[in-house]
């Protein structure tokens, strides 16, 4: 009964400005993933909306397939947009676009650890009995580097069926090439993503206030902390299930499960409703209004065809 109450009594005015900044954080993001790609493909025309609209996608898709399938929907429509660049330039400019938020987030996540607010251990992580944490406890780094190798894999498979191996790594280089351009990627890349990170708390704090939780700017921080390493573990849409279970943790003592419980849940439900709704209809558009195939010049009345 509390569970629902704590739901049914949201704050739709905080919820509002909460959804409004998550959004603005994924446009951020958008934008600065444009900015990797102009440093990949120089001279190469990139259009704000399509990238912007290719990231929204794959948020959208993430926040519903388990295992990142967004982010091959958002290889796949940038690719369509641009299909002049390389498949394993695109899949490594994302490597590139993750940079910064792996610092962040281990910041977040160690401070939460030495705050004693995240559980320290595989014996407390697995007391979550929820869920299955110790396999992914004991081998965190493997597992990134698991992911890492996913995203390049990707990229050699579909550089393979392009038939242009003998320059995978060329391409590899392209699309990490704005970190070699520390100026450059600290102003066209990390001020946005910066500015994301901030927008990012700032949505977590009036989350907490929509579900009426006694919040304050380390309630936000540790709420980011928590969805930090949910992310690590994307085996569920959204991160759902181990968020829910460190949330509960770490607000143990500031307001009641039932009250923790509805809010972690009414926060994913409508991050992945309006993420979703916006994610799907960024793919129903982008795919009627994006070529197919290669546009053929019709030859001008009159004039031979040319012989191969």
């Amino acid at each position: 009964m509390a569970f629902g109450h704590g739901i049914t009594e949201v704050s739709l005015g905080a919820l509002a400005i909460a959804l409004a900044l998550h959004f603005t954080n994924l446009l951020l993001r958008a934008t600065a993933w444009r900015n990797i790609l102009r440093a990949a493909v120089p001279g190469v025309p990139i259009r704000w909306r399509n990238v912007t609209g290719a990231y929204l996608a794959g948020v959208g898709v993430n926040a519903v397939v388990p295992a990142r399938g967004g982010d091959v929907m958002k290889v796949y429509l940038v690719h369509r947009a641009m299909p002049e660049t390389a498949y394993t330039t695109i899949v490594t400019s994302l490597l590139a676009e993750t940079a910064f938020d792996a610092v962040i987030g281990t910041v977040l996540i160690t401070i939460a650890l030495a705050s004693g607010m995240l559980p320290l251990g595989t014996d407390l992580l697995s007391s979550l009995n929820a869920f299955e944490w110790s396999l992914f406890a004991e081998h965190a780094r493997g597992f990134l580097l698991f992911l890492a190798a996913v995203l390049i894999a990707i990229g050699v498979f579909l550089g393979w069926i392009e038939h242009h191996v003998t320059k995978f790594w060329d391409r590899v280089r392209h699309g990490l090439a704005i970190l070699t351009q520390p100026r450059r990627y600290l102003r066209e890349v990390v001020s946005f993503q910066a500015t994301g990170w901030i927008c990012r708390a700032a949505s977590l704090y009036f989350f907490l206030q929509a579900f009426h939780i006694p919040a304050s700017a380390w309630d936000s921080v540790l709420a980011l902390s928590a969805n930090s390493v949910a992310t690590l573990m994307p085996f569920t849409p959204g991160g759902v299930g181990p968020q829910q279970a460190l949330l509960v943790y770490m607000f143990d003592g500031v307001a009641s499960r039932s009250a923790v419980l509805s809010f972690s849940v009414g926060m994913q439900v409508a991050i992945t409703v309006t993420t979703g709704v916006v994610g799907f209809a960024c793919i129903a558009v982008m795919l009627r209004r994006l070529p197919w195939n290669t546009r053929v010049p019709t030859p001008e009345p009159g004039a031979h065809p040319v012989e191969p």
